[in-house]
């Protein structure tokens, strides 16, 4: 525990909390705190169940592993809530086009925007600057192309000025010669075809309008296609069962996946540990706020978790003390159970110093994330100190291709470590960890002497 020591030591001195008879886990407190006995027969279950109901983001079987899982925490004391979220997904157009009248050799390279819209347009190319209302207020671009500059505004918002002010299309100039993948932002209410050029093609334009004077051209966007999905991800949580310290600590995992891939095993190992964490906490005292989160359409960008942390007041998230993220937790090649603080955490937050302590072997990033969720990172971002419990660890590594080949084992290797990790989090026993806002009136110690 000497880590997990330093770790409330420094914090309390920088949080003017000092208080020394309190600060220390004794070792006599530290070994009552036992490992769980895990159920492996139960987590391989988990594993099975999940892999057999789910399904892509957005569909009928990854509701069905939601529920599964919801089910179960409740089964287990824990009070749960659906969240529903709703994004968009986007097919890329099959046809892009642009064609300049008397330029008929000139081959052009196109880039597409996700959420761009469908449409052609014909008329004459109008430099734009870099397409603000600004400088539409010194062109007229009605019913013309817009050409832009990229920067200064969004691409989202480049397209709304350029509609607002009655272009019928928009050129975006890129800063290089190499497109990245860009996008809109969102499906947007004022909307006109759009695509990008690189930027040595439009130098070259800029100076064929220059030398030749008005340029018309045709411009054709067709074949896209935006569609609005409805996801869900599930929340469970068990108040704390003594006095609250007005601190909570989350587990994380996801449960959409695609059938057969080595992306759903990832997924289902770390439901099925954290759901005998959950089970194995649910009946300890604790002073803390216990929350399990189960993320939908982890496959479609991370929806369910961006859709989550939007959603969470600024309130609830200091209260969240540590949020341990579970994926990739089956068999691999690399075997070691290893800690990853999310983005914005480091080697010092306190759920990579606790599960360090309890004997995960630290990894301050990962040498390929393949299969994994980002999770973690998108947490660890929002101010969460966040840790990420994996075995991903050299590129090649791949968990097993079946449930039938599950290695229970591993799992309850993680569950326990997780469950000696969160329990001293949430033990009454230990002092509140500083710097997390605490009822009124209260200091962060109250309740020490409850058990």
């Amino acid at each position: 525990m000497q880590n997990v020591r330093g770790y409330v030591w420094r914090n309390a001195i920088v949080s003017g909390l000092l208080c020394l008879p309190l600060l220390f886990v004794t070792q006599t407190d530290a070994n009552a705190i036992q490992t769980a006995a895990g159920d492996g027969e139960l987590l391989a279950g988990h594993v099975e169940k999940l892999s057999a109901l789910s399904g892509p983001p957005a569909t009928e079987t990854e509701f069905a592993a939601g529920v599964y899982i919801e089910n179960t925490l409740r089964s287990y004391g824990y009070e749960t809530e659906l969240l529903p979220f709703t994004y968009y997904t986007y097919r890329k157009p099959e046809v892009q086009s642009l064609n300049i009248e008397g330029w008929p050799d000139q081959q052009w390279s196109l880039q597409g925007f996700t959420y761009a819209p469908n449409g052609k347009a014909e008329g004459a190319i109008v430099a734009c600057g870099l397409g603000t209302a600004q400088d539409y207020q010194r062109v007229d671009v009605r019913g013309k192309i817009a050409l832009v500059e990229r920067g200064g505004i969004t691409y989202g918002e480049k397209v709304r000025q350029a509609a607002a002010a009655g272009a019928a299309a928009l050129l975006i100039q890129n800063d290089r010669d190499v497109f990245v993948p860009a996008t809109l932002g969102a499906p947007l209410d004022m909307a006109i075809p759009v695509v990008g050029i690189s930027k040595n093609q439009g130098e070259q334009l800029r100076k064929r309008m220059q030398s030749n004077g008005e340029q018309k051209a045709t411009l054709r966007v067709e074949g896209a296609l935006t569609i609005r999905q409805t996801s869900y991800s599930f929340l469970g949580k068990k108040a704390a069962t003594t006095s609250d310290r007005n601190q909570a600590v989350l587990l994380a995992a996801r449960h959409d996946m695609v059938k057969g891939t080595t992306q759903a095993y990832d997924a289902g190992y770390g439901e099925a540990v954290m759901l005998e964490a959950a089970r194995l906490l649910a009946d300890r005292p604790h002073d803390t706020d216990i929350y399990i989160v189960s993320f939908g359409a982890s496959t479609a960008q991370d929806q369910g978790v961006r859709a989550f942390v939007d959603d969470l007041e600024a309130k609830e998230k200091q209260r969240v003390i540590a949020a341990f993220v579970l994926d990739g937790l089956g068999s691999r090649t690399g075997k070691e159970l290893l800690v990853t603080p999310g983005a914005g955490s480091g080697y010092e937050s306190l759920p990579v110093q606790v599960a360090q302590a309890n004997g995960a072997l630290y990894r301050p990033s990962l040498e390929q994330r393949t299969g994994l969720s980002h999770t973690d990172q998108i947490l660890g971002r929002t101010g969460i100190p966040t840790a990420l419990l994996t075995r991903t660890t050299a590129s090649g590594s791949t968990p097993l291709a079946g449930a039938q080949q599950i290695e229970p084992e591993l799992l309850l290797q993680a569950a326990n470590l997780l469950v000696q990790t969160v329990g001293e989090m949430i033990d009454p026993k230990t002092p509140a960890y500083p710097g997390v806002p605490q009822p009124a009136g209260k200091s962060p110690y109250d309740g020490e002497e409850k058990q």
